[in-house]
């Protein structure tokens, strides 16, 4: 267990994560997403890639503020830098989604769903067009997001960054206000300062007046009003500042970030995120120790009964709620506010979602000697039926974190939360649907080729490397980078964010199995698991 930590170490956290942009493709992606969902629609590809699943966030104008205000926390505008992936026609990275939010003064508000962390892009590993895959390991750094937003909230609580603020919020609000505009903001500041001043320092977090059953501050669309007209009129600048701390408080709320910074968790970098820490601390109040995973991979999920590399849920519909109340959605008491159908609907489509083929060439000659040690090495395990597929962590020598912090305690209580849940709609399945095993599962490899880095945490590159002796392997590695190597079967060791394998929960131990091959048998069984 961790103590709290003070305010600086928090905001280390997240600022730690601001890096040059992350590699991307030269080349326009393959877009033909419908390939691996032939019973989707183009509507439903739509709504998984853009469909709201009641996490919006940010009102949108706030957002584009606050990218204006602080260039030192948004280096991009398309985040980019976080290794988000470009919709233009949406005007927001896919996985991003808008909806009008009443907590957020009936604006229209931008958060993200489902595919932000499970649609990614591959580079060609010799030039060309690369691929964009449905339900594999993204890259983008979805901690990293909205901690930066956590970050803005809070620096706007600064009288300095609240003016600076404003002004940017004016130019979202009134584009054609121009020099004018912002002239007339200078000067109604200046007049009000000292009530401005007198706002900020009464309500600094926003929070002083909201009760503690209620969460939220109510907030109405004028309240957040800011246009010339207005300040031509003498617009009520404190008035205005207050309400954009109380709004700042329930951008936090609503992420479970309380007004007081909680303990700092290490950052996980590209693809990869620590759920189970964060639902224990923001759902129960428990602060466990660090266990990132990478971002699961959706692909079969039909074709299991429990999910998640220790086999811990066997609830798509609990999985995909307690997403939606770890990215944005509120929680009241044990009140969920959210669109139940909209979750139903994406839970569904990610049920539905099959492996993608490798698009490149195979050496078939080598696959074919490959397969038959994948039959005698592999097959055992990652081809067993579920009810054999757990691996105890004496076995699998793996880091045990992951398996370990979900206790049956920790399972028990989850159990409880999900049985307490108020959701119009929604009804807790039976039996429980969460259970703790400390073990780790072996999952099928379709689709194998476009699962890197390897292992539950993401801390092993390349598939070659996997096949090597845990002592040969990289101990750091760079992330970011999508250029596919196709020899070794990974990204290239590129990127602004740095594994440390040494760092707690991504230890790149164990898994010693091919370690014995010899570099022809490696190289082939390399080949045959393309084909899978």
């Amino acid at each position: 267990m961790h103590t709290y930590e003070p305010m600086p170490a928090f905001l280390a956290t997240y600022l730690i994560c601001l890096a040059p942009a992350l590699t991307l493709a030269a080349e326009k992606p393959d877009h033909s997403l419908l390939a691996q969902v032939p019973d989707w629609s183009s509507a439903d590809l739509e709504f998984f890639l853009h469909g709201s699943m009641s996490t919006e966030f940010v009102p949108e104008a706030v957002l584009r503020a606050f990218m204006r205000a602080y260039p030192d926390l948004y280096p991009t505008q398309d985040f980019s830098h976080l290794g988000a992936l470009a919709d233009p026609e949406f005007g927001w990275p896919v996985g991003f989604t808008h909806a009008q939010v009443p907590h957020l003064g009936g604006l229209n508000a931008v958060g993200v769903n489902c595919a932000s962390c499970h649609v990614g892009e591959i580079a060609a590993p010799r030039g060309g067009a690369g691929v964009r895959l449905l339900g594999m390991t993204a890259q983008f750094d979805v901690e990293a997001f909205f901690g930066t937003v956590v970050v803005s909230t809070f620096r706007t609580a600064d009288p300095a960054n609240m003016k600076r603020f404003l002004a940017a919020y004016l130019a979202e609000n009134d584009a054609a206000c121009g020099e004018a505009g912002q002239e007339l903001l200078r000067r109604e500041w200046q007049k009000q300062e000292h009530k401005i001043l007198d706002a900020i320092s009464a309500n600094p977090t926003g929070g002083k007046e909201v009760k503690p059953e209620a969460l939220l501050n109510q907030i109405r669309p004028e309240e957040l009003a800011l246009d010339s007209k207005q300040l031509e009129t003498g617009a009520d600048l404190a008035a205005l500042s207050r309400s954009m701390l109380k709004l700042c408080h329930n951008i936090r709320a609503a992420l479970h970030v309380p007004d007081q910074p909680p303990p700092a968790s290490p950052p996980n970098g590209p693809g990869r995120n620590d759920p189970w820490r964060l639902l224990s601390y923001s759902l129960l109040g428990l602060v466990t120790e660090p266990a990132p995973v990478k971002f699961g991979i959706v692909w079969n999920e039909d074709q299991r009964v429990w999910v998640h590399v220790d086999g811990n849920t066997r609830s798509p519909i609990v999985r995909n709620l307690a997403a939606s109340l770890g990215l944005g959605a509120p929680l009241i008491g044990h009140r969920g506010v959210l669109d139940f159908a909209a979750v139903q609907r994406h839970t569904a489509l990610s049920q539905s979602i099959r492996p993608p083929r490798y698009p490149w060439a195979i050496d078939t000659a080598a696959a074919g000697r490959g397969a038959k040690t994948y039959a005698a090495r592999c097959a055992s395990c990652h081809d067993a039926p579920d009810s054999s597929r757990l691996y105890p962590l004496s076995e699998i020598g793996t880091d045990p974190n992951r398996a370990t912090i979900f206790t049956p305690q920790v399972a028990a209580l989850f159990n409880k939360f999900f049985d307490e849940l108020q959701v119009p709609g929604y009804s807790p399945p039976t039996p429980a649907p969460l259970r703790s095993t400390g073990q780790y599962w072996a999952p099928g490899l379709a689709g194998v080729w476009a699962r890197p880095p390897y292992l539950h945490n993401g801390s092993v590159r390349t598939m070659q490397e996997l096949l090597a002796a845990p002592a040969a392997r990289a101990k750091s590695f760079h992330r970011g980078s999508r250029t596919y190597d196709s020899e070794q079967m990974g990204y290239v060791d590129a990127g602004p964010y740095l594994v440390d394998t040494k760092a707690a929960g991504s230890s790149n131990s164990g898994h010693n199995y091919g370690a014995d091959l010899s570099a022809d048998d490696k190289r082939a069984l390399v080949e045959y698991l393309k084909t899978l």
